[in-house]
């Protein structure tokens, strides 16, 4: 029997239906129980699209949606040692939602640790992180079995990112010759995707799906793992080192050390285009979460999908000229 869930909110479900929260939340309590877990003695952790709970020895990662979770896990399994993700102790679906748990590991999330950290500390964590994925990249003949060509904010079809695209300018009210740049930008990615190596990126490589503990000590969350271009993976490090959560440009050492790798790793004929198609394919689906929100000053990634279309590309400014 589902244990009765908490009637307090959290935070991160503010923007949910209290109900659906609250059968995720009793779904959570079940299988963290199975585990030997208790969930009120265990903490929230952070995340959109998967409710996570550690504590207890353990972690709870438990899907919003009723999506399984067994691919995710069967790449999982398949990555290299070094990339330390937490070991699974079991997966499976409760009421049609998928869950994964994990052992806990000691650390702290990077993103909650990142404001404590020195700016040496940042620009380490920064290599380090970027470290724990090349790993993954250079597995991706024994991975790429496990992942599909789209997933997290890379669209399936051409389609369906200029179908996204002309949903984001209508609200933006983007001039039409800001529109026909948009699309360019967009196409180009699509047309320029096919000619590179293809390797598996972890898909969102953000401060959040790491683990801090003096040093980068695991890479967590390959939900949106996806088979492309490095420059996926790219894009979001270098918005993560550069982009502060009010959405402006940050100088920082962190910052310098993301725009490093990418122009080192970037593909040398079509990285430009590449970075920059895959930075606006990241903001359009976070646009597209905004939206389903119902908009609002506090995060508003419409700002940074408008300065990614201008002529000087926005936070990728440095690897575009």
């Amino acid at each position: 029997m589902m244990p009765e869930p908490s009637a307090t909110s959290h935070p991160l479900d503010q923007h949910r239906d209290p109900s659906e929260a609250a059968f995720v939340r009793g779904l959570a309590a079940e299988v963290a129980a199975r585990y030997g877990g208790e969930l009120t003695r265990m903490r929230r952790a952070n995340g959109y699209s998967n409710a996570t709970w550690v504590g207890d020895g353990i972690a709870v990662r438990i899907a919003h949606t009723p999506v399984g979770m067994a691919r995710e896990a069967a790449l999982v399994r398949a990555l290299p040692r070094e990339v330390a993700h937490p070991e699974i102790l079991g997966e499976g679906v409760s009421g049609g939602h998928g869950w994964i748990v994990t052992a806990e590991v000691r650390g702290r999330n990077l993103y909650e640790a990142w404001p404590t950290l020195t700016p040496m500390e940042q620009r380490q964590a920064i290599h380090q992180l970027w470290a724990r994925a090349q790993i993954v990249h250079d597995a991706s003949p024994s991975l790429k079995t496990h992942v599909a060509t789209h997933g997290g904010f890379v669209p399936a079809t051409l389609g369906d990112a200029t179908a996204s695209a002309g949903r984001a300018g209508a609200v933006l009210g983007l001039s039409s010759a800001q529109r026909s740049r948009f699309h360019e930008i967009i196409e180009g990615y699509f047309r320029a995707a096919p000619m590179v190596e293809q390797v598996v990126d972890h898909g969102d490589l953000a401060l959040m799906n790491a683990l801090w503990d003096g040093e980068v000590v695991a890479l967590l969350d390959f939900e949106f793992a996806v088979l492309g271009p490095v420059e996926i993976d790219l894009c979001r490090l270098v918005y993560e080192a550069c982009v502060s959560e009010e959405g402006t440009y940050v100088d920082s050492e962190a910052g310098a050390a993301a725009v490093e790798i990418a122009a080192r790793h970037m593909d040398p004929v079509h990285g430009p285009v590449l970075i920059r198609g895959a930075a606006v394919l990241d903001q359009l689906r976070d646009f597209d979460i905004w939206l389903a929100q119902g908009g609002g000053e506090d995060w508003n990634p419409g700002r940074l999908l408008t300065a990614l279309i201008d002529d000087d590309g926005g936070y990728l400014a440095p690897l575009l000229k």
